[in-house]
């Protein structure tokens, strides 16, 4: 069937969505869009993991501290006047010099790649793609550490903003991972995988900004058109990507979707920076596009509720769910979002930095959860497909961790309070400065960067409303008191005839107060990490 004709039978039935149901299929407008309703499934899957792999990652083999510093201007770097500070993720673009800028006036992984792989014109960014190789690639073994982790969905990369595919695309035919580099159809051996353990799958997608990544500067093979695939056309005179371009991207979401019925599809923020940069909406006019595609494409599989994510307000938040990358959000959030963080960087960069800590990760994971949202963690792939020992090991302390409180994360749901500050402590946040977005929604939950201190408790309930969880960030060695049970909190009215803390067996001694309830500590640590997490199970009468 021609993907006309789908569309056509599409509009011309009834369309039902998992989470609700709409008399009438979708049409790319917000109108319309807005009747969406996010699935049962993506509200209670609370963890999901997806990964950055591409020739992107193939600088990392060359990675040390010292050229980490330099990139980041860091340490002996900081107030080096030559070069820009370059964003890892953006190798391809700012290996080539801008045609607008002094020598010394380039971005820092100019001069890096020079240095590591010599000069642009003649160590070119398609030449990554040979290095790349699937030689620790094992789809099983991700698979199943992630699933031992407790996540429930998997979000494999598709495209990232340099455009090379890492599935067999029949849109981007030549330059995708199973013909070059890993020579494999990597996208659909980690969704196959998932799936055979009963996990919901995505796609990762970056490739709106494909149009302006690669600066077209005279003389590099950015501009020789037997690479356009790989390059892409640019920008126009005015400033816009080309029509074509932009179909390009569309059908391209199109394709994954035909081909894989992705349960989830992140979409990076390069969707805001067409109108960002010209007030033109044309990119905002094709997610629309797809995002009407999506939804009623699943209308015939019972088994099939998709979920898409947009960044930097590129549409309104009733049309999908809304992701901000590194964000907390202050407060609950009366709709469905999601965050994503990496655990050692986005791409395979040794000594970049000193990976995350476990119970950091974990305590953000407790503050989305109880926020109404959904964590999406990176794993930054090495270029022969392997898995960082220092991700595996992060997977394994999850795993740990999670055997004891997942009760309180999976199938659960926002309280009357997302949580309380530690006694003597106060709430700090800092409201992330927004790059230049669409859409100013005056209904968003402002989204930043929230402290949380080892003392701070952060509640989840059952879907019946009959068990309340109350974590505390890190193991308690003194008492502390849950301060929503006061006599004039949030949860006075609520009655509580047991508690209980996950991984114990000890009885947990406690007492209702006019501050609170009272809580003793455990004699013995749940966790040889005394930093990690703990979770009290409050039964209500």
């Amino acid at each position: 069937m021609t993907r006309s004709k789908k569309i056509l039978l599409s509009l011309a039935s009834v369309f039902v969505l998992a989470g609700g149901s709409y008399a009438k299929p979708f049409a790319p407008t917000r109108e319309s869009l807005s009747h969406y309703e996010v699935p049962e499934w993506y509200h209670d899957a609370k963890v999901g993991f997806f990964y950055h792999w591409g020739p992107n990652s193939v600088p990392g083999i060359k990675f040390n501290k010292d050229i980490s510093d330099f990139i980041l201007k860091k340490g002996k770097y900081a107030n080096d006047p030559i070069g820009e500070r370059c964003p890892v993720g953006q190798w391809g673009r700012s290996m080539y010099p801008a045609p607008s800028k002094k020598e010394n006036e380039q971005r820092t992984c100019y001069y890096a790649h020079k240095k590591m792989f010599g000069d642009a014109k003649e160590f070119t960014y398609k030449d990554f793609i040979p290095m790349m190789s699937s030689d620790k690639f094992d789809p099983e073994l991700m698979t199943t550490l992630l699933k031992n982790a407790g996540v429930k969905y998997v979000v494999p990369m598709a495209i990232h903003h340099d455009g090379f595919a890492m599935w067999d695309s029949k849109i981007i035919d030549q330059f995708n991972a199973a013909k070059m580099g890993p020579k494999a159809n990597t996208t659909k051996m980690v969704i196959d995988a998932a799936r055979n353990k009963g996990l919901k799958v995505g796609v990762s997608t970056h490739a709106a900004r494909h149009s302006w990544y690669y600066p077209k500067t005279e003389g590099y093979d950015v501009m020789d058109p037997k690479y356009v695939q790989l390059y892409g056309r640019g920008l126009t005179k005015e400033g816009l990507p080309h029509t074509a371009s932009v179909l390009k991207w569309k059908n391209t979401l199109f394709e994954l979707i035909d081909t894989f019925n992705p349960d989830y599809v992140f979409v990076d923020g390069g969707t805001a920076d067409t109108y960002c940069k010209t007030k033109n909406y044309m990119v905002q006019d094709a997610f629309r596009e797809v995002l009407a595609y999506l939804y009623n494409s699943s209308q015939n599989n019972k088994n099939w509720s998709p979920v898409i994510s947009f960044k930097r307000e590129s549409l309104y938040k009733e049309e999908a769910v809304p992701d901000y990358e590194g964000g907390l959000l202050r407060d609950i959030a009366p709709y469905k979002w999601q965050t994503h963080i990496s655990i050692s960087g986005w791409f395979y960069r040794p000594d970049g930095g000193a990976a995350t800590k476990s119970s950091v990760i974990f305590s953000k994971l407790l503050d989305v959860v109880s926020k109404n949202g959904n964590l999406l963690i990176n794993l930054a792939i090495q270029p022969d497909g392997g898995i960082q020992e220092q991700e595996i090991a992060f997977l394994k302390e999850m795993e740990q961790w999670m055997n004891v409180v997942s009760e309180g994360i999976h199938a659960t749901r926002p309280w009357l309070t997302h949580g309380e500050i530690e006694a003597g402590k106060e709430f700090e946040f800092n409201e992330i400065t927004r790059k230049a977005i669409v859409y100013d929604d005056p209904e968003a939950i402002p989204s930043g960067r929230c402290s949380i201190n080892k003392g701070d408790i952060r509640y989840t309930r059952s879907k019946d409303n009959k068990t309340i969880y109350a974590s505390r960030m890190s193991m308690p060695k003194e008492k502390f008191i849950l301060q929503s049970f006061a006599k004039n909190g949030v949860a006075k009215d609520v009655k509580i005839k047991s508690i209980s803390l996950l991984g114990s067996k000890e009885k947990v001694n406690w007492k209702k107060t006019e501050n609170g309830i009272e809580i003793s500590p455990s004699q013995k640590a749940i966790f040889k990490n005394e930093e990690w997490p703990v979770m009290y199970k409050m039964e209500t009468i």
